[in-house]
Parts: structure tokens; C-alpha cells; sequence
């Protein structure tokens, strides 16, 4: 059995222009994108549970709906803390 040669690396691409202002509007683009959907997911759940409690949609899914938005605010919560206690601890640094 023959193994076949590793391919050399390849170099990265070039940094965008604009530098850390560029990278900075992309971050908190993400993150605006990421709370959206953390919204969006909970009016879903909210508009499920409402169905369900009409007698028009699934008990099943509105479960659903709502433990995935329970976990996805969980989640958003972890982060913020942990970019928090990550400030925070940069603050404390001595220079």
C-alpha cells in the first residue's frame, strides 16, 4: 500500500480592507444575526404554543418549539457571560 504525498499548504488569502474596523463590523453583524434568531425562534415557540392551547396545533410540537428555544436563549446567555467575565478579566490586566 502506497501512501500518497501530503499537499504543501496553501497561504492564507490577504486580509480584507479597513483592517479591524472591517472585522469588527462583521462580528457584530454576526451577533445581531444570532440574537434575531434567538427572537425569531422564541416568537415560533410562543405562536406554537398559542396554536396549541387553541386546540389548533400539536401539544408535540409546540414542546418542541419551546425547548429549542429555551436552550438557544441558555446558550446566548452562556456566551454573553463568557464574553463578560473575558472583558472583565482584560480590564484587570496589568501593564
Amino acid at each position: 500500500m502506497v501512501i500518497p504525498p501530503i499537499p504543501p499548504i496553501q497561504p492564507l488569502p490577504p486580509a480584507p480592507a479597513g483592517g479591524a474596523a472591517a472585522a469588527g463590523g462583521s462580528f457584530s453583524q454576526s451577533v445581531a444575526s444570532a440574537i434575531d434568531q434567538v427572537q425569531q425562534t422564541q416568537n415560533t415557540a410562543s405562536t406554537a404554543e398559542a396554536q396549541a392551547a387553541a386546540g389548533q396545533g400539536s401539544v408535540t410540537n409546540a414542546l418542541i418549539d419551546a425547548t429549542q428555544a429555551s436552550l438557544e436563549t441558555q446558550m446566548t446567555v452562556a456566551l454573553v457571560t463568557k464574553g463578560v467575565a473575558a472583558f472583565n478579566e482584560i480590564m484587570n490586566m496589568q501593564f
